[in-house]
Order: C-alpha cells, then structure tokens, then sequence
C-alpha cells in the first residue's frame, strides 16, 4: 500500500473517515492524500450572484489545510491536500488514479433516497465506479476503534 485517499469536506462522517484513514496510516507507514471537491455547478451559482469564487476557494483551502485534516497531524502521518473542481466522485476516483494509491476512504452522509436518486450521491457513484477498494466509514461508528490483527504462531502444536 502506497498512498490513502481520503474526501474531506467538513462534515462529521468525513472528519470520522479522516480519523480512520489516519488510523491506518500510521499503523501501515502511508501516505494520505486529502482531497476536497467543489462541485462546479455551486461555483456557477455562486458567480452568478457575483459571490468571489477565488476567495471561497482559498477559504476551503485553508479548511482542508486546518481544521478538516486535523485528524493526519494528530495521527502524525505524511499528508497532502488538494482542492479540485469537478463532481466529487469523479475527481475522487481521477486523484486515486493519478497518484497511485492503493484505497479510497469516505465518510458516510445520511441523507435521504430521494436526495440520491436526484443527485446521485458520491458514496454511490465512488463505489460503482471504482476499481480500487473504497471503504465508507459510517459517521456513527467510532473512528479508531478498529479490531486487531490476531497473533498467531507459526508452530500449531500443542505443547
């Protein structure tokens, strides 16, 4: 395993999928590359009510490089952080390709059915498209808390 990819954006299940990917990070001796996606329809809509789109991108940027990635500095962990446009889950999986990493982490969001037939949900569409693994923290789950490996000993017998 070379490198995580981890999607940040603020909320509580991507800050719960940061901690995780932290988490393995460091137990694995990786690199996380966190990537925040804005979409680019809310940038049109943002322009067309003359909001300074370079402002809110170098707000985001100093989101990502703070607080959102808070959870790589605590764990000590070599990180990166990128902010693209585009529609998430497509500039999600084009950073995992292009900077070779080996796993997808997401947060999970709750929201409903309709909301996701509608928009497509980027969980939805990460899975279905990817060819690396993708693993979806859910937002309730404890982050670090994971199970550890089991010892076993190469000699069977009993003694």
């Amino acid at each position: 395993m070379d490198a995580i990819v981890v999607g940040i954006d603020g909320s509580k299940g991507a800050q719960v999928a940061a901690r995780w990917a932290a988490s393995l990070a460091h137990e694995r001796g990786v690199r996380v590359i966190a990537v925040y996606a804005i979409p680019r329809t809310e940038l049109w809509s943002m322009s067309a009510v003359q909001i300074n789109i370079d402002k809110v991108i170098a707000e985001f940027r100093d989101l990502i490089d703070g607080q959102w990635t808070a959870p790589l500095r605590k764990a000590g962990v070599e990180y990166t952080t990128q902010v693209v446009r585009g529609d998430p889950a497509t500039e999600l999986l084009r950073t995992t390709k292009r900077t070779g990493a080996s796993m997808l982490v997401l947060g999970s969001k709750s929201h409903g059915a309709l909301a996701d037939m509608i928009v497509g949900g980027t969980v939805h569409k990460v899975i279905n498209r990817s060819t690396l693994p993708v693993v979806v923290v859910p937002a309730a789950a404890p982050a670090t808390k994971r199970a550890a490996p089991r010892k076993t000993s190469g000699d069977r017998r009993s003694k």
